[in-house]
């Protein structure tokens, strides 16, 4: 965990395909600070801002807005992907509505800041759980669980009917079977021949020539998402899963 935290941050320092490592690589050689240093500089200053001073509610809220816009409008190959926008902007305003009444928290701007970044940051992306919650289908998940609880309702019941059924045969004193240990076993060819002339109790049912057919398909599937960085590659692979699918219709079969 501590790894991806870590060359997450490296990247937007360093690695100059992102706008903050550039104008980092700029200022530093304005300054002749290294990068490392000035990084740190900046983040504790905006740290002094975001806990004693007055204005911190401007600075952090321009901040939050300011990057996203920056990244749509001046830097569009850094953006991330709309889906992360659209969660990210309704939470932002729904907790800035709020800002007056949680100033009482301290350093409560800086943490403002950091749950905002850890939307995008791995092994955070919060968007990204948030996003797979609110893509489930909860009514299908339960529909699914109903049908599977019947189904299974459905064959014990025609278990425990078919036992109940030989049960009852084997126990009956009509039964051929027990007529035929009874008797001695000079009367063995009588017995055969009266088991064969008593009608099975077991009815079986006729078959109709034309019948409807319900059939139902079960599929099992997993999800696979990967978190992309802006030049393509994988930063985060995640399997959810496994998912099952039914699929129910009726078809028309006939009996010769």
């Amino acid at each position: 965990m501590s790894d991806n935290y870590l060359e997450w941050i490296e990247s937007r320092i360093h690695d100059k395909k992102h706008f903050t490592a550039r104008y980092l690589a700029h200022l530093s050689d304005l300054s002749r600070i290294e990068v490392t240093t000035l990084a740190s500089i900046i983040c504790g200053i905006l740290f002094i801002i975001l806990t004693f001073c007055d204005q911190a509610h401007f600075f952090a809220n321009s901040i939050l807005i300011g990057i996203p816009f920056l990244l749509v409008f001046c830097f569009p190959e850094e953006k991330p992907n709309e889906e992360s926008l659209y969660i990210y902007f309704p939470i932002f305003g729904a907790i800035t509505l709020f800002d007056r009444n949680l100033e009482w928290i301290p350093f409560y701007y800086v943490l403002k800041m950091v749950l905002f970044l850890c939307f995008f940051m791995p092994p955070f992306t919060f968007y990204q759980r948030i996003y797979e919650v609110l893509s489930k289908d909860p009514q299908q998940e339960n529909t699914i669980e109903c049908r599977s609880s019947q189904l299974k309702s459905v064959s014990t019941a025609r278990e425990i009917s078919t036992k109940t059924a030989l049960s009852n045969t084997l126990n009956s004193p009509k039964s051929p079977l027990i007529t035929s240990s009874r008797r001695n076993a000079n009367d063995i060819k009588t017995d055969v021949t009266q088991r064969t002339d008593v009608s099975s109790p077991m009815k079986t049912p006729s078959t109709p020539k034309n019948s409807d057919v319900k059939v139902t398909i079960i599929e099992e599937y997993y999800r696979e998402e990967e978190l992309l960085s802006p030049n393509g590659s994988v930063i985060e692979r995640v399997v959810s899963g496994p998912f099952r699918k039914e699929t129910t219709t009726t078809e028309k079969k006939k009996y010769k």
